[in-house]
Order: C-alpha cells, then sequence, then structure tokens
C-alpha cells in the first residue's frame, strides 16, 4: 500500500480494529482525593468549567478540592522545570485546587494492584493496547459528558478515539500515535563508511539489507550492528514488525471465536531470521537479556548501530545520555517477502474511576496549559510551543512527529507552522521515516497484545540464548498457551 498524503486518514482507519474488548470485571478503586461538589459552570470559548453559578446567575466561590495528577516527569527529569512552570499557572488560574502531582508510569504488572487498593491518580496515561481491559474491570471514569461540554468529541481523532470507547461512552482521550521505523546512529555509520557529512545514509530496503548493514557496522566498528529488545514485552512488540512482512499473522477470529495463528512457517521464518543475526551473523548485542532501557544507553553512547524505534522516543538518549541531536536518522521498516509492514499503536489519558467531574476538567485543563487542546488560538499554542522552544534550548530534536491526535484543519495547520519554525535536525535524516512510502500500518492485535508481547519475549530469548532452538517447536508451543492462557478464555 503506498503512503503519502493519506497516510494518517490510512492508518486511523485500520486502528478501528482494536475496539475488541475483553470481558473480566472487577471491583472499582481510585484515587480517594477530592470533593465530590459539582459547578454548574458552562464552557465559553475554551475556557475552564471550574466556576460555580448560583440560581439567579449570581457566581459563588467553587469549592475547594484535590487533583492528584500521575501526568509529570520524573525528578531527574530535564522538562520538570518546565512543568513546575505550567504547575505555577495552573494554581494561578484555579487557586481553589490542590494539585498533587505524580510521576505514575504504566506497568501492566503494577496497575491492578494498584487499581484495587485505590491508589490510581485522577489523571494517568496508558497505551492503545489496555483501556477496554481497564474499561471491563471498572477501572477508568465515563467522561463523555465532560467531553462534550468541551468540545473536544467531535475535534479528536474519530478512530483513535473508538479505541478507547465502549457502549456509546468515552473513557479516554488519545495523547499521541505512533508507527514503527528504524533508529540509526550516525556516528558510527560514519565510522562504517555507510554515510557521509552532509548526506543521508542509504536506508535498507529488505530485512536482508538490513542484516548486511549490521554486519559493515560491526566489522568497520566493533559494535554490535543492531539492537533488538528481549524482555518487558518489548521483544514481542517489536517482532510484529518483522513477521508481518513474512506473512505471518498472530490471531484471527473464526465462527466469532479468537485463534492462536502465529505458529505458521511464516512466522517460523521470521524468528529464523533473528536467530541467525545471533548465531550465524553476530551482529547483536553480546547481552541478549535486554529491554528499550538498554537501548536508550546504548545508543546515546555510541555503542549500537541500528534498531527499531519510533519517533516519540527521539530525546530520551538526549536527555539521560547527552547524545548529541545529530546523531539520529530514522527511516520507515524495511520489506520483508509480503512487503513493508510496521506497527501502530500510541498513548491516552484515562482518569480513576472515583474522580469527579471537577478532577475531570481539572485534568483537561492542565493539558491545555501544555499545550494540548484541538483550540488555535495564541493562548492554547502558547504551551505547545513554550515545549519546544524548551527542547531546543536543551539541543533536544525539534522538527519531527508522529501521528496526530487533532483533526481540525484549524489547529493542525497551527501546530505544523510552530514546528516549521522551531525545527532544529536536519529533516534529510527523518524524510524517509515520515513519508512512509509503500508501507502498510497496522495495529497491535485487539486482545491480549502485552500477554502475548510477553510469551514472545520468552520465545526469542530461546533462539538467541540456545544455538539448537527449534523456532517451528517454540511457536507450536507458545500459541498453544496464548490459546489456552488467555483467548479461550476471552472467547
Amino acid at each position: 500500500m503506498k503512503k503519502n498524503g493519506s497516510l494518517l486518514l490510512a492508518v486511523m482507519l485500520i486502528l478501528t480494529l482494536v475496539l475488541a474488548a475483553c470481558a473480566p470485571t472487577s471491583s472499582k478503586g481510585g484515587n480517594e482525593a477530592g470533593g465530590e461538589k459539582e459547578s454548574n459552570g458552562k464552557r465559553v470559548d475554551g475556557g475552564s468549567a471550574n466556576t460555580g453559578e448560583a440560581e439567579g446567575g449570581e457566581q459563588t466561590p467553587p469549592a475547594n478540592f484535590v487533583f492528584a495528577n500521575g501526568d509529570w516527569p520524573k525528578p531527574t527529569d530535564a522538562t520538570l522545570a518546565q512543568a513546575e512552570g505550567w504547575k505555577k499557572t495552573f494554581e494561578t488560574m484555579y487557586p481553589h485546587i490542590e494539585m498533587k502531582t505524580e510521576n505514575f508510569e504504566y506497568d501492566t504488572n503494577t496497575f491492578l494492584p494498584k487499581a484495587e487498593s485505590g491508589q490510581l491518580p485522577n489523571l494517568f496515561a496508558t497505551w492503545f493496547t489496555e483501556p477496554q481491559k481497564i474499561i471491563g474491570a471498572g477501572y477508568a471514569a465515563d467522561i463523555t459528558d465532560v467531553l462534550k461540554e468541551y468540545n473536544y468529541d467531535t475535534m479528536l481523532n474519530p478512530d483513535m478515539l473508538a479505541i478507547m470507547q465502549k457502549d456509546g461512552k468515552t473513557f479516554g482521550v488519545p495523547s499521541s500515535g505512533y508507527f514503527m521505523g528504524i533508529w540509526y546512529n550516525v556516528n558510527l555509520l560514519k565510522q562504517a563508511g555507510l554515510m557521509k557529512d552532509g548526506e543521508a545514509p542509504r536506508f535498507p530496503q529488505t530485512y536482508e539489507e538490513l542484516v548486511q548493514m549490521a554486519k559493515t557496522i560491526k566489522e568497520k566498528t566493533g559494535k554490535p550492528g543492531f539492537f533488538l529488545p528481549t524482555k518487558n514485552n518489548q521483544g514481542g512488540w517489536q517482532f510484529m514488525n518483522i513477521a508481518w512482512s513474512y506473512g505471518a499473522e498472530f490471531v484471527v477470529q473464526e465462527g466469532g471465536k479468537w485463534k492462536a495463528v502465529f505458529n505458521s512457517p511464516e512466522a517460523a521464518e521470521a524468528l529464523q531470521l533473528i536467530k541467525d543475526m545471533k548465531w550465524k551473523h553476530n551482529v547483536l548485542t553480546d547481552n541478549v537479556l535486554v529491554d528499550v532501557n538498554d537501548l536508550f544507553r546504548m545508543f546515546g553512547t555510541d555503542q549500537v548501530g541500528m534498531s527499531f524505534g519510533t519517533a516519540d522516543w527521539k530525546n530520551t538518549p538526549i536527555n539521560d545520555y547527552k547524545m548529541s541531536k545529530d546523531n539520529l536518522a530514522m527511516s520507515r521498516v524495511p520489506g520483508g517477502p509480503v512487503g513493508r509492514i510496521s506497527l501502530a499503536g500510541g498513548g491516552l489519558f484515562m482518569f480513576s474511576p472515583n474522580s469527579s467531574k471537577e478532577q475531570i476538567k481539572a485534568g483537561l485543563d492542565w493539558l491545555k496549559i501544555k499545550g494540548f487542546s484541538p483550540e488555535a488560538s495564541p493562548e492554547s499554542l502558547k504551551g505547545l510551543e513554550e515545549s519546544l522552544q524548551n527542547d531546543a534550548s536543551l539541543s533536544r530534536i525539534v522538527g519531527p512527529q508522529a501521528l496526530k491526535v487533532w483533526i481540525n484543519e484549524d489547529r493542525l495547520q497551527a501546530e505544523q507552522a510552530i514546528y516549521d519554525k522551531h525545527t532544529n535536525v536536519d529533516m534529510a535524516l527523518w524524510n524517509d521515516y515520515i513519508g512512509n512510502e509503500g508501507v502498510t500500518i497496522k495495529p497491535e492485535v485487539p486482545v491480549n497484545a502485552q500477554e502475548l508481547y510477553k510469551l514472545l519475549d520468552g520465545v526469542i530469548q530461546a533462539v538467541l540464548t540456545n544455538q539448537n532452538a527449534d523456532p517451528k517447536a517454540l511457536l507450536d508451543k507458545a500459541a498453544a498457551d496464548f490459546q489456552r492462557d488467555y483467548l479461550d478464555k476471552a472467547n
């Protein structure tokens, strides 16, 4: 499928496949902070509804309450000072709201215990694979009416929004979208003679070419040519790109029931490619039990040449390891026997189930101060421009973007103008990825995706630690286990 200006429409149409829901139920949890009194204030021109109005039109002071904000950087994050500035702005605009901040990082292993014990902040972030499970378990607030009051329901990408809806109600706000590509360490490519100053590298067109490029990097620099994570669900997640391009599928519906089908010859061939990268070509890291945090470290210190990656990761090696913003290039994924296929996903914000209407509005007002809203006014764009200015001042990458959340043309044009104004990298190193020509975008599997990734982590670890491992036998067992432990329970 050719990709050009219609990329966003195509990917969002495909993303609607993610709507399949998981059905378990459980008792509700959530952060207990905050009052329950709701105001009768109405939004005017995008203003906050956190005001009160008594009968007869007289304004009444809004009730004080606590807003537990899980959208907060780590103490060591370079953006902390900016977040603190936005917090002061929030407190000035809404003096009746006490904001309590927390760096809440979604983790499939810890989310349920926190939700059950009422430890979720009012506002928290998660991934596109998770909302149906969270909604089904009763751990997210219905925000349908608030989104309508803010007019966000008609301005958010409807196909992204559908991922966080159930039974006609909306339980989240999409915050970002991505599709997978390949990262390149510019310094190592130059050392390997694969690119020259002022020129973009010749990006690999097939996975066979990627392996050859990785071999050249290893031979010329002594550093691993390619990084592949194998734990924390990340190995299985990235394996999808290769397997799909070899013609494999992972789950299908037959007669209304889910069936695991990733023990196919095509999936085994894709897994053999990974095995050969270790035992035949020796282009992977010596330590194969790694995750993306190791990627950021190795990439940021010129210890590896290439990897799968997304545009929204681009500043992590810069933040954490002082890598130069000019040391990263990115391309679309290579092709396999059936073409180029890239996994698409994204992130969203949700609210704990006992959040009051005022706390939900406080969350949206916080995001607006950061520049996340559909409005195109100077006030609403101020946070976005401040973010890009701050990124540029910290020598972070500004320019390349991922998928768009808002669909109203005035906001899209205004955002692009701000990005164009602050772009600080050579876009020739990114245009192959952004154009994504000839790439088919596929959403993450619609049922038990994270559990599937975890199971595939073990399969990948097996072929990378045992030279005699049989890819087809491993996939046969994994597919049977996934069917028994997850799909049969979902059917």
